[in-house]
């Protein structure tokens, strides 16, 4: 085996190497499209990549960076096919697939040389052999390290910077690892096959390790932004709480020195002959039903639902509630305040957009069964919402921004051991949640 045949590694290598790197990426993430599919796309983009690269094996210097950018795209269109991707996300894990597939093929074939000049192993059982059991250990460990990025953060989302940052790793990383073998007289090039072969291993492994450092310090930036944007939505929720129950107070003082006034005038109308008192005996009447309004047994979720029933009395929707707040004595004021104010807040962002009044409809309902309470909001919603793991997922443009309101949510119901789910039948939006009475 001379020089030129060990520099060429053969294209099958990559082929295999960047088609399990795409399987790797594709099945450790959310998916788009089911098995069948998905075992569809991957036998295509496998039958592509060694077609090509078995065509273009051996291919002039002139041809290698165009035939490496067809190679770039094959392995992002089958990731942004097969993934529920932005098209920045799809681009960031193209080039971890891409980097991945170049050491383990590298690798794979340093391996092999190494074993049939060292060790006297060779036929094709052999290549083949060693080819199964490098690739099973490269891959599995390659799938456990992508699994383990996916803890604590269900999804990342990428920003142009951080895409470019690592598109710059990769081709350094690429450039590097590939000057043996388009210059092996150069100044940074290896004078014989084995340097060449570590080379261009290091250098790739390198590229991954640089790869995944840089995409656990993306994750713990967006988990820490994440949180901080969690905390900062619940102290909002609770100071509209403080704020509200100041205002009802008021008011609730303001109508006590009412009632008593009223009570006066009625008794020196009584006193005075031929005066009418069924005025005031009205406005008696309504003092009442304000009185009795809006007492649930929880005087934090009296003060929410004060509050946004009075939005909603703006908006022109209508809210309804059968409430059991005293079930929910458990719970922490601030974490009652957040749950029932981000819920709230959701439906009423939805009924608003309906255009027929009578649709503008909202369902509380918070009841306690045995050792459970069962939390549940409805509204009217002719909207077509996507779902993803039982949970909503938000439809504005800029999806790092929003849908932090659900994330409160479900953040504060696993804090107690809880369950959420929420579903849309017959264009009613509902969301279930179920909490254990006792902690």
């Amino acid at each position: 085996m001379n020089t030129t045949e060990v520099l060429n590694t053969p294209g099958y290598y990559y082929a295999i190497a960047y088609a399990l790197s795409v399987l790797v990426i594709t099945c450790t993430n959310e998916r788009k499209i089911g098995r069948w599919k998905l075992a569809a796309v991957s036998c295509v983009q496998f039958a592509l990549l060694l077609f090509f690269m078995t065509a273009t094996d051996g291919v002039r210097r002139e041809l290698f960076l165009p035939s490496m950018v067809v190679i770039v795209g094959l392995i992002l269109g089958g990731i942004y096919i097969c993934n529920d991707f932005s098209p920045r996300e799809a681009g960031f894990y193209c080039v971890k697939a891409f980097i991945n597939g170049e050491f383990a093929a590298s690798l794979c074939w340093q391996i092999y040389y190494y074993m049939t000049n060292a060790r006297g192993m060779h036929g094709e059982f052999w290549r083949w052999a060693e080819l199964i059991v490098v690739y099973a250990v490269i891959f599995t460990i390659l799938a456990l390290i992508e699994l383990s990025l996916k803890k604590d953060l269900e999804e990342i989302h990428i920003t142009r910077r951080e895409l470019l940052v690592v598109i710059i790793i990769a081709t350094s990383v690429f450039a590097m690892s590939n000057l043996s073998y388009l210059d092996q007289d150069g100044l940074f090039s290896g004078s014989f096959v084995m340097d060449i072969f570590i080379i261009r291993t290091l250098v790739d492994l390198s590229g991954i390790a640089v790869l995944y450092a840089y995409h656990v310090q993306v994750k713990e930036i967006q988990i820490r932004f994440e949180k901080d944007t969690l905390r900062n939505i619940m102290e909002m929720q609770y100071k509209n709480y403080q704020l509200s129950k100041e205002n009802i107070d008021m008011v609730n003082q303001k109508y006590h020195d009412l009632k008593h006034q009223i009570n006066l005038l009625k008794t020196q109308s009584y006193a005075q002959a031929g005066k009418s008192t069924s005025y005031l005996e009205k406005m008696e009447r309504e003092i009442r039903v304000y009185e009795t309004q809006n007492k649930t047994g929880n005087p934090i979720l009296d003060a929410v639902l004060t509050n946004k029933a009075l939005l909603c009395q703006n908006k022109e929707i209508e809210l309804k509630f059968i409430v059991d707040g005293g079930a929910l004595s458990f719970m922490e004021d601030m974490d009652v305040s957040a749950l029932f104010g981000n819920m709230l807040d959701n439906a009423i962002e939805s009924a608003q957009k309906q255009q027929e009044k009578q649709k503008r409809l909202i369902w509380l309902y918070v009841t306690r069964e045995k050792q459970f309470v069962r939390i549940r909001t409805e509204n009217y919603c002719d909207e077509k919402i996507q779902f993803k793991n039982g949970m909503p997922v938000t439809t504005k443009k800029d999806r790092r921004l929003h849908g932090y309101g659900m994330k409160s949510i479900k953040s504060t119901v696993e804090k107690y051991n809880g369950s959420v789910v929420a579903a849309q039948e017959n264009n009613w939006f509902e969301l279930k949640i179920l909490l254990p009475a006792a902690m």
